[in-house]
């Protein structure tokens, strides 16, 4: 695959982005993010796809104002939001709804018709026919007890995503997938899930930017959720590194979960696309034990092409790579990487 010296973003005509991660890391910006989106925004509209579903997208708006993205063509969606379309598609208007996590679970339900119900709130003698379960700060036993409850029950239950862990500024969290972890514990019920990788998110997102499978490029840091997603949903792809991927994580991914395009950061968007090459013209090889050996000094994006290129051909030969996770942490700050 090879690719042109124009911007990335200039060959699409919408951009699906994660958050976590990728623009921010709890209440704190990620370096160089803003200003490189603020460039992005100012010609190409972009939906922020989240998998967190604790905060309405109103109050997610307000984070990315504050920390300095300049009002444009951009929106900000939710898996709150497409959990909540699945379920309208099913249910009459202003049907009851349990809803657990954060206020965006409850504003997703209230924004399509339906009747959100806390757990204080369910009917003793009604049966409530569905449970939207997503992330919240204070989700209780109590909610987890209920959804189980309904679940057993025969309530339609709606997973806004399964990500086992969240990013944030002190490190990672349990995410919602370690909470419906618990639920599972009491059922053999499976949730339906309405976010990343499934392509609901994605299908959701392009609706508001009103683009084509074709016209739009996903980014992302994650490579089972964001990426996977985008081949799930038909979308190329950019995974950035620094968040929660490494890049021992890119080099050693399955065929499903490659994106089209790697950078070091949202600036590769505005940069000429870095994506797999043809050959490594003698930057890099592969030693005998399996490790990569760097043969020549390049620029940080030529050193990563190279190495991804000669790992997943190594990859798709059947040959070994070293699994050394130290080894792979230190080529990755050789290029620059930087983890919080």
């Amino acid at each position: 695959m090879s690719a042109g010296r124009a911007p990335l973003v200039a060959n699409y005509r919408g951009v699906i982005c994660d958050l976590d991660g990728v623009v921010y890391r709890g209440s704190e910006a990620v370096p160089g993010a803003i200003a490189a989106l603020n460039t992005v925004v100012a010609g190409v509209p972009v939906a922020f796809a989240t998998n967190n579903a604790s905060r309405p997208p109103a109050a997610v708006g307000r984070h990315l104002r504050r920390l300095g993205l300049e009002p444009a063509a951009w929106s900000v969606v939710t898996s709150a939001q497409a959990a909540a379309a699945y379920l309208a598609g099913r249910l009459s208007p202003g049907t009851p709804v349990l809803a657990v996590g954060g206020p965006g679970v409850a504003d997703g339900l209230t924004e399509v018709g339906l009747t959100p119900l806390g757990v204080t709130e369910l009917p003793g003698t009604t049966a409530v026919d569905a449970v939207v379960q997503g992330a919240g700060q204070e989700v209780s036993w109590r909610e987890l007890a209920e959804v189980g409850y309904l679940v057993q029950a025969g309530a339609i239950w709606v997973a806004t995503n399964l990500d086992a862990t969240i990013p944030t500024s002190r490190g990672h969290a349990p995410g919602n997938g370690a909470l419906v972890t618990a639920v599972r514990s009491t059922t053999a019920v499976v949730p339906h899930v309405t976010g990343k990788p499934n392509a609901a998110l994605f299908d959701f997102a392009r609706s508001r930017l009103g683009t084509e499978r074709d016209a739009t490029i996903v980014v992302g840091d994650r490579l089972e959720t964001d990426i996977a997603g985008a081949h799930s949903a038909g979308l190329d792809s950019m995974f950035v590194l620094g968040g929660s991927s490494t890049l021992q994580d890119l080099a050693f991914a399955e065929k499903d979960s490659r994106p089209t395009y790697f950078a070091f950061g949202l600036s590769g968007l505005l940069q000429p696309a870095l994506c797999r090459l043809e050959q490594t013209n003698g930057i890099v090889d592969l030693t005998p034990a399996g490790a990569i050996a760097v043969l020549a000094a390049v620029e940080p994006q030529r050193l990563l092409q190279a190495v991804i290129t000669l790992a997943w051909d190594a990859l798709d030969r059947g040959r070994v790579l070293l699994e050394d996770e130290e080894w792979w942490t230190v080529l990755e700050r050789r290029m620059g990487v930087t983890r919080h």
